[in-house]
């Protein structure tokens, strides 16, 4: 009894302790495991926009507190442009990979402070459009801090003015990038090409495959479907809220506000408003202004002063002349004014001509019809006027007003490029909201040139089954690299739907096709819904066993192959 009282008192006793041990023990265990997840969880999964945000401010790019490289005198210099490179033959789309979000990653170099052999600086600063760009780009989805996941690079050095820049040193820089590799997949923006006495319309830094974003492109330097044409960015875009004009008749047809004009052009313009009087309005630089009046913010004529760019709102149409480059920052002050630019400018590649419809917001006069302007504006019909009006100010609004905007429909262009499956369309481009909410572009109304997309024809032969002629189109129409899908109608004993073969779409004339639309209706009426983004039909008679005159068969001779 005495044992067993002996026991029951210390054995209760020893296993609250016990147990207390353990709780304490595994608390501790179990708190240093959460621990560890929750560090584990915000390293994996905090957000990187965060990190680089913070590297890409403007003191951030400051080259004083930057790795500093030195470049020796015998460094590598890129080749000069390629000016045969296009995307199948420079770019490397391999390193684009598959994204299903469709979307390019782009890499932007950390800064670097790059001297020559004695210690000069190559560069001094970023400027504050440079930085602006490369705050856009890091900001957006396209950016990515992997390097090992970049499809596009680019160099965190500021080429945007060449004035600024020592050519080759800055070449020496740009083949010391880490992934440089002959400049593939890297690109390059350039706004003032060239310097005296010549002024390329090209950037003259030696860059070998590099794409180009340029702001001053010819006919001569650009590589069509390569490179990029973007605007010369206005600081007046920043610098001045310019309240939108609505459409319409305004108190000058013509103006005229560039300074420093050729003599040649200027004495056209004067002869222009001579002949037309107070309809057009040629101004200049002020040279009787107060001091402390910005220059830049004044225009005169004669001895009246005007604000600029406030002026351009009072203009229906205004000139935007090639200076000694071709691109000139007047256009975007022009856009953002509401008025028509009127671009004289021989062989000048547009911004963004790529993708935006330039006919539908400005007029392009040769140079030698200058004297025929005021004749060749006045046949435009006012209703186009107000439309073009319309559309001067949403180009500006969507692509001009600030680096930001130019860098990113850059990146979109080259993404379209890269995925042309998922490429915004002609009306996402051209469109202004109003537009795209107040009407819904009918599908039936078709362009006459083929799309000039890359990728495969399709052609399926079909006998008398609409229904798998239908299960085939859409499941074909699917493939990513699908540029055209080709219907061969094969059955001689029956015709194919009579909406497709109506007598009077056939071209007896010869001439181009008239698209028939009550065939695309019938696939609509019957499936609910059309797989194809474009459809084109032909009626004409194709092949040698056609019912028709030889004369207008387009391949008689098919048979003897």
């Amino acid at each position: 009894m005495c044992a067993s009282a002996k026991y029951n008192t210390r054995g209760p006793a020893l296993i609250p302790r016990m147990k207390t041990k353990h709780r304490i023990y595994y608390i501790t265990l179990f708190s240093i495991v959460l621990l560890g997840l929750i560090a584990t969880g915000m390293f994996q999964f905090w957000p990187h926009s965060i990190e680089s945000s913070s590297d890409w401010t403007v003191e951030k790019r400051s080259v004083h507190d930057v790795p500093v490289v030195k470049l020796p005198a015998n460094s590598p210099i890129p080749e000069r442009g390629d000016l045969s490179c296009r995307m199948h033959t420079c770019f490397d789309v391999y390193r684009c990979g598959f994204n299903p979000k469709n979307k390019i990653k782009v890499y932007i170099y950390s800064l670097k402070k790059y001297v020559d052999e004695y210690g000069t600086s190559v560069s001094n600063t970023i400027s504050r459009e440079y930085n602006e760009l490369l705050t856009a780009i890091s900001d957006s989805e396209f950016y990515t801090d992997d390097v090992n996941r970049a499809c596009l690079f680019v160099p965190s050095i500021d080429v945007l003015n060449q004035n600024a820049l020592r050519i080759k040193e800055t070449a020496q820089a740009l083949a010391q990038l880490s992934r440089w590799d002959r400049g593939t997949n890297h690109l390059l923006f350039n706004m003032l090409p060239g310097g005296p006495p010549d002024y390329n319309t090209a950037l003259d830094v030696p860059r070998d495959r590099a794409l180009l974003a340029g702001g001053g492109f010819s006919t001569w330097t650009y590589r069509q479907g390569y490179d990029v044409s973007i605007p010369v960015y206005s600081p007046l875009s920043g610098e001045v809220d310019l309240p939108e004009r609505g459409p319409g008749p305004r108190r000058y047809f013509i103006l005229s506000s560039q300074m420093a004009l050729h003599p040649e052009y200027r004495s056209e313009l004067e002869a222009l408003q001579a002949e037309n009087g107070e309809s057009v309005l040629i101004l200049d630089k002020c040279t009787n202004l107060s001091d402390g009046v910005p220059a830049v913010r004044k225009r005169c004529h004669k001895n009246q002063v005007f604000d600029y760019p406030q002026v351009l709102q009072e203009s229906t149409f205004c000139v935007v002349l090639r200076g000694a480059r071709l691109g000139q920052a007047v256009l975007s002050d022009v856009l953002q004014a509401g008025c028509v630019p009127v671009i004289i400018a021989d062989s000048y590649i547009l911004p963004f001509s790529e993708v935006l419809d330039w006919k539908r917001a400005s007029v392009v006069i040769p140079e030698e019809k200058m004297p025929e302007m005021y004749s060749i504006l006045q046949s435009v019909p006012q209703r186009q006027i107000e439309e073009m009006q319309r559309q001067a100010r949403w180009f500006w609004e969507a692509y001009f007003r600030s680096m930001k905007a130019i860098a990113l429909a850059t990146l979109q262009i080259i993404n379209d490029r890269i995925y042309p499956y998922a490429a915004i369309s002609y009306e996402e481009w051209n469109d202004p909201p109003a537009v795209k909410w107040s009407s819904v572009s009918n599908p039936l109304f078709l362009p006459l040139i083929p799309p000039q997309s890359q990728g495969f024809t399709a052609i399926v032969l079909t006998y008398d089954r609409v229904e798998s002629l239908f299960r085939v189109i859409t499941e074909v129409s699917k493939v990513p690299s699908l540029s055209k899908l080709l219907v061969v109608w094969n059955n001689q004993n029956k015709n194919p739907p009579e909406e497709c073969t109506a007598i009077d779409g056939l071209s007896l004339d010869q001439t181009h096709m008239v698209e028939r639309s009550e065939c695309i209706n019938k696939f609509a009426s019957v499936f609910g819904t059309m797989p194809l983004k474009v459809v084109e039909h032909r009626a004409d008679p194709v092949l040698y066993k056609d019912d028709f005159p030889e004369k207008l068969k387009s391949f008689p001779n098919i048979g003897s192959l």
